[in-house]
């Protein structure tokens, strides 16, 4: 179903790092939204009216808020396609993620009503049904093939342009269909058990169903803005791009930063033999990045880093280090290597990062550090920098 309508509603709906064709996909998704969910509401809310139903009356609010937010997310991808200007640089993807944070908003508000009333219709129950409502249930039962539809295309079109809002969308409409489910279920016990309190109970559980999903969406949606790592494939084709050269000795300090779907930028400190002549290994840096955009839409700044390559002493140094930073914690790394060498000692200066799983504190590990390689080599002194631990990797030199 996804692919026909792309084909007949999202011109080059393949090229979907197109800032264009990404809005055609939200644009796409909250028309589909806007006219089945007002369609739903509108059901609903009749026989919800007709058969005195709070949960049914509360499945088309429901329904209403599902409306008001495809509206919501068709008005966040208009203003996600504004081009960079004066004051955003960087654009305007990120309104997406705050679209995202307002429907998890709206959501939770909405569950807490539901269950404000789902509690006053088990305090003051409504009268039994006089014949088994078989419209009500036909109709809820439409409603149910209508919002998996929804979920599909929803969850299709998220994933193929990685669109929080969308994802979220397929989140509550999978919900949606669990709720109506229990409207269902709910009015089969009532009419065959007389148990009216019952509408009143499943009330609360669609309730509950519903404020899930909004946490579900807040919270993952905050972690995006307050700037998780990347996804590990991301980083690791960015590694790649850069690990493929020949001329590349290590890769270390990556940094990322997303301000929206396809709009990436990150630094990294490339190692290159400082033997080179300068403009060569400036030029190779110069192709990386272009690569690094072309290949994968990332705005990338490389900084090199020259160091020593084949130096007998350096090599021995290296090796002390490498082996006492193994006996502390084999996931700390290391780069940035140089000596200093003078007649009575030589310093090893060089950059750490320890891993966020390590509780050790770092003056710990570097007075661990100093004594693990005294024993080896009592001339070497270590010089040390802690750094952050911005992604999971971080390759020191090794050719």
């Amino acid at each position: 179903m996804t692919e026909l309508l792309l084909k007949i509603f999202v011109k080059n709906y393949k090229d979907i790092s197109n800032s264009k064709v990404r809005t055609n996909y939200g644009t796409l998704g909250s028309i589909f939204g806007l006219i089945s969910n007002l369609l739903l509401f509108f059901a609903k809310i009749i026989i919800g009216i007709f058969s005195g139903s709070i949960s049914i009356i509360a499945d088309a609010i429901n329904n209403l808020s599902d409306f008001g937010s495809s509206g919501l997310t068709l008005f966040g991808y208009k203003l996600a396609a504004k081009p960079a200007d004066k004051d955003h640089p960087y654009g305007h993807q990120r309104i997406e993620y705050i679209m995202s944070l307002i429907m998890a908003v709206v959501i939770l508000a909405l569950g807490i009503n539901i269950i404000i009333q789902g509690v006053s219709a088990i305090i003051t129950p409504s009268k039994e049904y006089v014949a088994f409502p078989t419209p009500n249930v036909i109709i809820l039962s439409i409603a149910i093939i209508i919002k998996i539809l929804q979920a599909f295309l929803y969850r299709s079109l998220g994933n193929r342009i990685d669109s929080m809002p969308l994802k979220a969308t397929a989140i509550d409409s999978r919900n949606d269909v669990l709720s109506t489910v229990f409207v269902i279920l709910g009015i089969i016990i009532s009419y065959f058990t007389g148990f009216t309190q019952i509408d009143g109970i499943l009330a609360c559980v669609v309730a509950l169903v519903i404020m899930y999903s909004g946490v579900s969406i807040l919270t993952h949606t905050s972690d995006i803005l307050l700037g998780e790592k990347p996804k590990e494939e991301i980083i690791e084709s960015f590694v790649s791009i850069l690990e493929k050269n020949p001329r590349v000795l290590g890769v270390h300090d990556i940094q990322m930063h997303m301000y929206g779907p396809n709009h990436t930028f990150a630094s990294a400190h490339v190692e290159v033999d400082g033997r080179e002549d300068v403009f060569v290994s400036h030029d190779m840096i110069d192709n990386l990045e272009a690569e690094c955009l072309s290949e994968l839409k990332i705005n990338t700044v490389l900084h090199m880093d020259p160091v020593k390559v084949n130096d007998p002493e350096t090599d021995h140094c290296k090796k002390i280090v490498r082996e006492s930073l193994k006996t502390i914690d084999p996931q700390i790394t290391f780069h940035d290597f140089r000596i200093v060498s003078g007649p009575t000692h030589t310093n090893a200066v060089f950059d750490i990062v320890v891993p966020f799983e390590n509780k050790k504190d770092k003056n710990e590990i570097l007075n661990e550090l100093n004594i693990l390689v005294k024993e080896k080599d009592k001339k070497i002194i270590p010089v040390v920098t802690c750094d952050d631990e911005y992604t999971t990797f971080d390759n020191e030199t090794e050719k």
